[in-house]
């Protein structure tokens, strides 16, 4: 089980820890914050971006498939009158060959926690850049 806190520390600013490591969340002014951190919603796609990033490039170490780069950039779109996401897109750029990059995607949606707890509620497209 993992675990996380968050902790009120004024206005619209919490800090999040877990373990170790800890987050400075806020909002924009746009949303009464003083932005001097990631929003929730941001930390969220963050969250799905670099899980799939890393469950991609762990794929690809089982299939010994070099790489050299490799980007996931994550879209939301929201639904305003619900408050939630109706839509998330990810992006997948990489120099590994088109047939390989797909074969990783598909293999990396099994092992990305994050995506596989989302998808139930929130459709996913994933796309090669």
């Amino acid at each position: 089980m993992i675990e996380a806190t968050a902790e009120w520390k004024k206005n619209y600013q919490v800090q999040v820890e877990v373990r170790q490591f800890k987050v400075d969340i806020d909002e924009p002014p746009q949303y009464h914050g003083e932005d001097t951190g990631m929003m929730p919603t941001e930390l969220f796609i963050s969250s799905l971006a670099s899980c799939f990033c890393l469950a991609l490039v762990f794929v690809a170490n089982k299939k010994s498939i070099n790489i050299t780069d490799m980007r996931v950039d994550v879209s939301a779109e929201a639904d305003t009158k619900n408050f939630r996401y109706s839509r998330l897109i990810v992006k997948v750029m990489s120099s590994v060959p088109k047939s390989k990059l797909e074969e990783l995607i598909g293999q990396a949606k099994h092992y990305c926690y994050v995506s596989n707890t989302v998808s139930q509620s929130c459709p996913i497209e994933y796309e090669i850049a």
